[in-house]
């Protein structure tokens, strides 16, 4: 479904991504955790050329792009192809404040790939009731707890139909109380087979819900594997003094 080779990207002389190599297959779910600074997020965002890398090919499903070439008609009509069939969840929610819970999640489809509206609300009515906030459709994003903006962001995504979905730490900005219902959706559209990149030091999400945990640090994949492996029983120092901060930070924090 997603496969990266050989991704680099810099930003001046500062190297973010040095050479990063993995796949993706459908309906796997892969958690990226790692320290501040690692390249997590800056690759997430390379997947879909929100930043363009330096170097390398990035293929989703049948698009694939390689970086460094100039852009032309087609090459722009790929990544918004590849944009359109990716659905990205931020840490911060980036909803229209202007506009209800049911209007966001009604704009994509009708400005993006032109749905009729009659549809679009039929659909993301549904996709709101979904993540369980039917009652809160006619709400504008200030009424709403972060963990509600969060699920209408969600739902913002599934709206255009992604064959993939990247959360960015989606509950790093939100109260611990609020982390919960978050995660628990995240939770169900993984056991539908909902193909999902999530960068996170959520544990209990990665233990319970992932494929396999990519440890980065420093542009690189350091280490992957299995939950169980990567927390039981990981090979690389690095990875076992990370993981324990991390356990350490949920016990007391």
């Amino acid at each position: 479904m997603v496969e990266l080779k050989n991704i680099k990207k810099s930003f001046g002389d500062h190297i973010v991504l040095k050479d990063i190599n993995f796949s993706v297959g459908k309906n796997e779910v892969i958690v990226i955790m790692g320290p501040s600074g690692s390249g997590k997020s800056t690759l997430l965002r390379c997947i879909t050329f929100l930043e363009e890398p330096d170097d390398g090919v990035i293929r989703l499903g049948e698009f694939e792009l390689k970086a460094g070439l100039p852009q032309n008609k087609q090459r722009k009509n790929t990544i918004r192809e590849l944009r359109q069939n990716t659905g990205f969840v931020f840490q911060q929610f980036n909803l229209f404040p202007h506009r209800t819970a049911l209007e966001n999640v009604m704009e994509g489809p009708i400005v993006i790939k032109k749905v009729d509206r009659q549809q679009a609300q039929e659909k993301a009515i549904a996709l709101l009731s979904k993540v369980g906030l039917a009652d809160k459709m006619n709400q504008y994003p200030a009424q709403l707890s972060g963990g509600q903006q969060q699920r209408v962001a969600i739902a913002r995504a599934l709206s255009m139909e992604p064959m993939v979905m990247l959360y960015d730490e989606p509950t790093s900005a939100l109260d611990p109380e609020l982390v919960r219902e978050v995660l628990l959706v995240m939770k169900e559209l993984a056991k539908e087979g909902m193909t999902m990149i999530v960068v996170t030091h959520e544990r209990g999400f990665a233990k319970d819900v992932a494929d396999r945990v990519v440890f980065m640090e420093n542009g690189l994949v350091v280490e992957e594997g299995s939950p169980e492996k990567m927390f039981d029983t990981p090979t690389e120092e690095r990875t076992k003094q990370f993981l324990q901060v991390v356990s350490e930070k949920k016990q007391f924090g």
